[in-house]
């Protein structure tokens, strides 16, 4: 029987589904000499850019690729943390893909943790091959407090906010000093969100008297 080509056993590791959907140059060598271990560093460079140029890999920023011979296809959003450390998913992406928001954006917005513990992120803008993402940041000590299942949609190979997070930290980012940030629009369909959550989380992060001044401006 007839061994199959290099390239398509490499193509079958990265289509399954245990395989990283956000992949950097190391990983994608490391998975390549997996199949064949005397490849060079130019033939798998070459390989690179064929699937890119096929959609088969999309380039984020140089080193790092989203897996698209994975189904579902790998999307921008999962490649946030790689470009910051801890970011998460939220503000308009998640309150627009959801349909609090009424105003859909192609931009990824994030927010990322704030700690004595880790370097200051480079925060705003980033322009890359996978679309403009926009990073803003937030204390971790109000990031993080609050249950979990609350505060993070489950089942996702990358951090999501929920929509009662994500307001929340729109919400936040409107009274700080330090953001320019504007409130969140009084159009958002905030009777779609959970209550229950939204008020616990509130509580938990010190913007209870924040969000109903806003709610009173919404209702």
């Amino acid at each position: 029987m007839t061994r199959l080509h290099w390239t398509t056993r490499l193509e079958l590791e990265l289509a399954k589904p245990q395989s990283l959907r956000v992949l950097d140059k190391a990983s994608v060598v490391r998975l390549a000499r997996g199949v064949r271990s005397d490849l060079s560093n130019p033939t798998i460079d070459r390989w690179i850019r064929e699937a890119i140029d096929s959609g088969r890999l999309q380039r984020v920023v140089r080193g790092t690729y989203l897996n698209r011979f994975t189904h579902p296809a790998a999307v921008p959003c999962e490649a946030a943390v790689w470009l910051r450390q801890g970011a998460i998913i939220s503000l308009q992406t998640v309150l627009g893909d959801s349909g609090v928001w009424n105003n859909f954006t192609d931009w990824v917005t994030a927010v990322v943790p704030l700690s004595p513990r880790y370097p200051t992120p480079s925060l705003g803008r980033m322009a890359t091959s996978a679309g403009t993402f926009v990073f803003r940041g937030i204390p971790v000590s109000t990031l993080d407090v609050g249950a979990e299942s609350d505060r993070l949609e489950p089942g996702l190979s990358y951090r999501r906010a929920t929509p009662e997070a994500a307001l929340l930290h729109w919400l936040y980012l409107a009274r700080s000093p330090r953001s320019s940030l504007s409130l969140p629009p009084i159009d958002l369909d905030v009777v779609s969100l959970d209550s229950r959550r939204l008020v616990g989380l509130a509580r938990a992060m010190g913007l209870l008297e924040t969000l109903r001044e806003w709610q009173a401006a919404v209702w």
